[in-house]
């Protein structure tokens, strides 16, 4: 499996990365949090998620935060995950 890996990919190791905002203004708004999923792949060749990799990120300082983005995700950015 791993030579299928490499070859399917060149050599790099494929993860979905999400990322969760206070925004969509990049110099203003706080990142909340950010997940990275691994993947494998099986013997038939299909991409296969393994462990999830999940981080609370405290927002920088002055970094906003709007309602709306709270809203849409879920996310407290006052909870201690």
């Amino acid at each position: 499996m791993s030579s299928l890996l490499s070859e399917r990919f060149r050599g790099f190791y494929p993860v979905v990365v999400d990322i969760e905002t206070g925004g969509f203004h990049h110099q203003t708004d706080a990142i909340l949090e950010l997940a990275a999923v691994p993947l494998t792949i099986n013997s038939e060749g299909e991409l296969c998620p393994t462990t999830t990799l999940h981080y609370h990120i405290e927002p920088f300082e002055g970094s906003r935060i709007t309602p709306e983005a709270l809203a849409f995700t879920g996310i407290n950015p006052d909870s201690e995950l």
